[in-house]
């Protein structure tokens, strides 16, 4: 084990503080708060202390607002909406069903997208447990209960594919990338090789009579046999290289950063690389090299052009840049003649230099996206990493070529919220020398040394920054998803045991901390050249809406139900009998302010009468959720 010596009082002063927390009552964290002991509802969301994998911001419901669509561990993987209520507050409105498995991998990138035309939004995305890319249509109230379309491997393979899709991949496409008026969606496939790209669409609209056709992906009557690829496919990210108003869309193999393109020329309509010429399918990067959270297509200059952006996971996490010249040519792109690959592909920015803007001597970065948040027309490129260089800004500096990374400004912009926090903190009393003399080897224990080891830290998993204002202010925002955020500290002591000279686990002196930096999701608004500012919305799951039990129960004749609200909301609550027949209706989708209040039911119907004994349900109404409690009436 590699334990880092500190300073004995610096480390004192460290645990003596550690001992001295007292118990912090933490709300609206949307994590489960395990150092109060109490059980989750494993029911709710983030009930779990992984963090959010995956964050995208949407109008998912066509009222002029943007939502934030995150991933969720708990469940076997779900999906939630958030939307903002002008007072501070990030409200989950809907989340996805449980998973019917407990797959252990969650939804790795909704999208939103309209696949069947209809103009009402769907939320798409994997769910691995079920084998299936679930679309979730909003209907005008909600996205359902259960998908309204649904994408399988057998309807793949009966649309004419040989290969079957994978559903617990990072990256999902999703975009009407031929101007139809429908989303095309591009999944992550395997078979043949695992090397096959598919662009998927939907025939007629659903529910109804919708069903599965491939729009294209691949050259010939089969769609299918890239045998000159060396790498499973991982990603494709549609682009306006030459800036005609038509996407490009390029696709990205896991090995070596192998890259080739399909011209889109209209509905339908694909145009693929001339594989006589050499080099229509490049290789950029030694063995097992690809940006593994995607690609961004990002105009770095403003010139209308995109070009290509990703990180280099598994070759350092550096950050590379792909630009095309105006004479590239639809799908042969990566066409290798007089344009080589240097002339292509550089490295913008070095994982080393992007850690010491940090103070750090290493870091991964796994995000690479886009934005303008400056709003210069310049797009900037956003990654992250670990705690202390959270976001940092990676943009052009206006002259120069695109390739050479001394022609860009890297900024660190974010920095995080509280410091560091860990998941473990291991503590030592007392160090471990060897002493040899001529006559024999032995060890001794220095008590004035405490060694402390840090386990895991939460670290930036995705950055979205994309047209992002969801308090339409003005201010350009992003938003960021956090993994590895734990609610609690533990703390491990040691103490050296020189009968079996090893170190034993003090039991006794074991605890936890709260963690107060342990929000999965922030939004950051831009303020200028100094950077992002956390807008601190507390974030509001199903669970922290209240309903008590009544209070008598039994009771006759009437009794107190007290209700508890987290912030405005239009509720309604209403009595059933036991067949779930509605008896009286208390509340009727009215608006209530924030806070604790009590109603009383009186044990008469909707008609004024008084109803039987037996027992009845209250059931609180609230958005797409509702919670109930039992009642006995005696008389």
């Amino acid at each position: 084990m590699k334990k880092s010596f500190l300073l004995f009082s610096l480390v004192f002063l460290v645990i003596t503080t550690l001992h001295a927390q007292s118990p912090i009552i933490t709300t609206n964290m949307a994590t489960f708060n395990a150092y109060a002991g109490t059980t989750p509802d494993t029911a709710m969301p983030y009930y779990k202390d992984l963090g959010v994998r995956r964050v995208i911001v949407a109008d998912a419901d066509n009222d002029g607002t943007q939502e934030i669509i995150s991933t969720d561990y708990s469940n076997g993987g779900r999906v939630h909406v958030m939307k903002y209520d002008g007072k501070g507050n990030l409200e989950i409105v809907w989340s996805s069903p449980l998973s019917k498995t407990a797959s252990g991998s969650t939804p790795r990138f909704p999208q939103v997208g309209d696949c069947d035309g209809d103009g009402m939004p769907e939320i798409i995305f994997e769910q691995n447990g079920e084998a299936r890319i679930a679309l979730y249509e909003w209907d005008g109230t909600s996205w359902g209960t259960e998908p309204a379309f649904a994408i399988t491997s057998d309807m793949l393979i009966a649309a004419g594919g040989s290969g079957i899709i994978q559903f617990n991949r990072e990256v999902l496409t999703v975009k009407d990338i031929d101007g139809d008026g429908r989303s095309e969606i591009i999944p992550h496939s395997v078979g043949n090789s695992r090397r096959d790209v598919y662009i998927l669409g939907v025939a007629d609209q659903f529910p109804g009579f919708a069903s599965l056709v491939i729009e294209g992906g691949l050259p010939g009557a089969s769609l299918n046999g890239i045998n000159w690829a060396t790498g499973s496919f991982w990603c494709a990210t549609p682009a306006d290289i030459d800036g005609d108003g038509k996407y490009e869309i390029i696709n990205q193999h896991w090995d070596n950063y192998g890259m080739w393109a399909i011209q889109v020329n209209g509905p339908d309509s694909y145009t693929y690389p001339d594989t006589s010429k050499p080099g229509f399918y490049n290789k950029y990067t030694p063995a097992d090299g690809n940006s593994y959270f995607g690609l961004a297509a990002v105009d770095v200059n403003g010139d209308g052009r995109d070009e290509i952006s990703g990180t280099l996971y598994n070759n350092g996490f550096d950050m590379c840049l792909f630009q095309f010249s105006p004479t590239d040519i639809s799908a042969n792109l990566f066409y290798k003649d007089a344009d080589s690959v240097a002339n292509r592909y550089g490295i913008i920015a070095t994982k080393t230099d992007l850690a010491a803007l940090g103070g750090k001597t290493a870091a991964e970065f796994w995000p690479c996206v886009k934005g303008d948040l400056n709003k210069d027309g310049k797009e900037e490129i956003y990654t992250g990493g670990g705690r202390g260089i959270n976001v940092i800004a990676v943009q052009y500096k206006g002259t120069g070529s695109l390739l050479d990374k001394n022609n860009y400004t890297s900024n660190l912009v974010y920095a995080g919220e509280g410091g560091d926090v860990f998941a473990t903190i291991n503590i030592y009393h007392g160090k471990i020398d060897t002493i040899i003399t001529p006559d024999s080897t032995y060890l001794v224990l220095d008590p004035s040394v405490i060694d402390t080891v840090f386990e895991e830290t939460p670290f930036t998993a995705y950055i979205f920054a994309d047209s992002v204002d969801i308090d339409k202010d003005g201010n350009m925002e992003m938003v960021l998803s956090e993994q590895s955020v734990y609610d609690s500290t533990k703390v491990v002591e040691y103490v050296w045991a020189d009968s079996s000279k090893t170190w034993e686990r003090d039991n006794a002196a074991e605890h936890k901390i709260v963690n107060t930096y342990r929000k999965t999701v922030r939004v950051l608004e831009y303020t200028g050249p100094d950077g992002l500012v956390d807008e601190g919305y507390n974030i509001i799951t199903p669970d922290d809406y209240k309903l008590e039990n009544n209070y008598p129960n039994p009771f006759n004749p009437s009794t107190m139900i007290k209700v508890s609200l987290p912030l405005q909301k239009k509720i309604s609550l209403k009595i059933f009998d036991m067949l779930g027949r509605e008896v009286a209706t208390l509340i009727n989708n009215e608006i209530r302010e924030k806070g604790d209040f009590e109603v009383v039911w009186n044990g008469t119907n909707n008609s004024g009468s008084k109803v039987a004994s037996g027992n009845y349900i209250a059931q609180l109404t609230y958005g797409a959720f509702s919670k109930s409690i039992k009642m006995t009436l005696l008389k």
